[in-house]
């Protein structure tokens, strides 16, 4: 049963990251374009929703600091080895 738990656990992880991540940028892209101001055809602006357009930009900074993360704790060793530096208080060897 530990083989299936463990399973699991890869499988939760990786439809988070590898399909989470692009939806949740998606769902930013989506919130800004309907926060945008729009050009009609006629020639008249149609001014767009200001908290949807600054709810895509939470949503951006949120999949930016997810991935600076990601990146972090990928190097941290090689930087604690250079630079003895720890950015994380745990996951040393």
């Amino acid at each position: 049963m530990d083989i299936v738990e463990s399973i699991g656990k890869v499988l939760v992880v990786g439809l988070l990251f590898g399909a989470g991540l692009p939806a949740l940028f998606a769902f930013g892209l989506r919130f800004h374009a309907e926060g945008a101001t729009e050009a009609n055809a006629d020639g008249t602006v149609t001014p767009g929703n200001p908290a949807l357009r600054a709810a895509g930009y939470a949503i951006f900074a949120v999949v930016l600091l997810i991935i600076a993360t990601a990146l972090l704790w990928i190097t941290r060793q090689t930087i604690y080895y250079y630079f003895d530096i720890k950015i994380f208080p745990f996951g040393y060897k």
